[in-house]
């Protein structure tokens, strides 16, 4: 992350080579407080550019070597600003200003209550995201580094409450989309288990990791995950890291494979890992398939989650499940209608290989249940048929508890990073039956995304416990595909809202 964000309630002197970034609404009213100096200068540049204020409209004074720029961005209708016009301002803010200057001031006084400070600061602080590694001959790199706040004094102690969560989050948020941009060669799941383990000894006071192997799984029982690796080439891994926000300092021997964890009742974070998802013998098409490297990004999200934890030093224990596999067609790859039983003991007649992620979680799910965990949320690319739904705007939100469902639908409002209450009627656990086993792993082409959170909700017992479709939202699609880091803003304000509770 290049950019960093920091407040001030008064600019005491004028930067050199800097630049004043002013909002202005569709009726020429500035945001923020001015100085009447600025205010001319502003007056005069909406005159000179018949400025109109439109969102993300932008109007510019360049600035010379002894004197301040100042840029003019559109904010349309100050009554109908939301977190997806802040994106937009945000972005034609670092378009117009990334590589004409390394420094701006942004002026926003007490013209924003604090959900929209929080949105765009972290729009902001997600611009200067870039994943180049690969390409021989890389971009200039943007000389934009500081952007300054300026805001009340008054809103002076939430706002930076508020930034330093946003930095945390946007932070993990990056790790996220690294991880799901890597390729599929190099990205497998021994790839994130030893990114993990570099994460743990980042902060190796806060966390540990524990990794489980194939020979692991065999005697757990767990024969819906290993299922799915049969055709793969690379073994399978469960990672599990906890994190121990309320400790100090960490015993160097709880990274001993198989010791009992101490965290007590912690929140607990699930995340699909599947590293590339052919569809196995129940082969995908082939156009698009390239996109498949970012079925793993309910883990790569759960992995960006424990880093932003880990900078913003949450008080909470919580533990992140990444289950990873690669699913592909072999010799050795299940086949439509083998039967196999689960860790919980119930058994799953598997008619489609290309509904894997639901295997991989279900075994999962049952196993994190040891921490007696006091909520459960995973993640995953699971569904084309929440796309279908819900587009590429919001996560599919299923729960067995009308507490969660409250607290990630608050979340996701203040954090722009948005979820939908999806039904889990017993109703639908119909498409789901089988003459053959206790279950099917797929209940056909009506609501698709139901029965796979309705085959998932047959795995959690008496625990509350949610679960993300996030197969619209974890990447954009399409000609230049990218990781967009959702869900962590979503689970960070979540997480963030827990931490609070827990202080009253």
């Amino acid at each position: 992350m290049s950019l960093t964000l920091t407040l001030a309630t008064v600019l005491k002197k004028p930067v050199k080579n800097s630049y004043h970034v002013v909002l202005v609404d569709d009726n020429s009213q500035t945001m923020g407080q001015l100085t009447s100096e600025l205010q001319t200068a502003v007056s005069r540049l909406i005159e000179a550019s018949r400025f109109k204020g439109k969102l993300a409209d932008t109007a510019i004074s360049y600035g010379t070597d002894n004197n301040t720029g100042l840029l003019l961005v559109g904010v349309g209708s100050q009554d109908k600003l939301n977190g997806g016009s802040l994106q937009k301002i945000a972005k034609a803010i670092y378009a117009s200003l990334s590589s004409l200057t390394k420094s701006a001031v942004i002026s926003l006084g007490d013209s924003m209550d604090e959900v929209s400070f929080g949105q765009l600061a972290l729009a902001l602080l997600n611009q200067s995201y870039t994943f180049d590694i690969y390409k021989s001959q890389k971009a200039d790199k943007p000389t934009l580094k500081d952007v300054t706040l300026l805001v009340s004094a008054d809103n002076q102690p939430a706002f930076d409450t508020l930034l330093q969560l946003q930095h945390a989050t946007a932070q993990g948020q990056s790790l996220t989309k690294d991880l799901a941009n890597q390729p599929p060669n190099v990205c497998f799941p021994a790839y994130l288990a030893e990114q993990a383990q570099s994460l743990a000894n980042q902060y190796p006071e806060l966390l540990t990791v524990k990794v489980l192997g194939e020979k692991d799984m065999q005697q757990l029982g767990m024969n819906c995950f290993l299922a799915v690796a049969r055709g793969s080439a690379h073994e399978a891994k469960l990672v599990l890291l906890e994190y121990n926000g309320k400790a100090a300092k960490k015993d160097k021997n709880s990274k001993t494979k198989g010791k009992k964890s101490s965290l007590e009742q912690p929140i607990v974070l699930v995340g699909k890992g599947i590293t590339f998802d052919s569809g196995g013998i129940s082969l995908k098409p082939g156009l698009g398939m390239g996109e498949m490297k970012y079925d793993m990004g309910g883990a790569a999200a759960v992995m960006g989650m424990i880093k932003a934890l880990c900078e913003a030093r949450l008080p909470l224990q919580v533990v992140g499940a990444l289950a990873c596999a690669e699913n592909m067609p072999s010799g050795t790859a299940t086949r439509p209608g083998d039967i196999v039983t689960a860790m919980n003991g119930k058994t799953v007649e598997i008619l489609n290989t290309d509904a894997e992620g639901r295997l991989v979680l279900c075994d999962t799910l049952v196993y994190v249940q040891r921490y007696q965990p006091k909520v459960i949320i995973d993640m995953a690319t699971l569904t084309g048929a929440c796309i279908v739904a819900l587009g590429y705007v919001r996560s599919g939100l299923y729960s067995n508890n009308e507490d969660v469902i409250f607290e990630l639908e608050q979340a996701s409002e203040s954090a722009y990073d948005r979820v939908w209450h999806m039904p889990l009627d017993d109703d639908y656990q119909e498409q789901l039956k089988s003459n053959m086993a206790d279950m099917q792993n797929i209940g056909g082409m009506p609501a698709g995304s139901v029965t796979a959170a309705c085959f998932l909700s047959k795995f959690v017992e008496d625990i509350p416990w949610a679960h993300l479709d996030i197969a619209g939202t974890a990447w954009q699609s399409g000609k230049e595909p990218t990781a967009t880091g959702r869900p962590v803003p979503l689970l960070m304000h979540y997480l963030y809202r827990q931490a609070a509770q827990d202080a009253v």
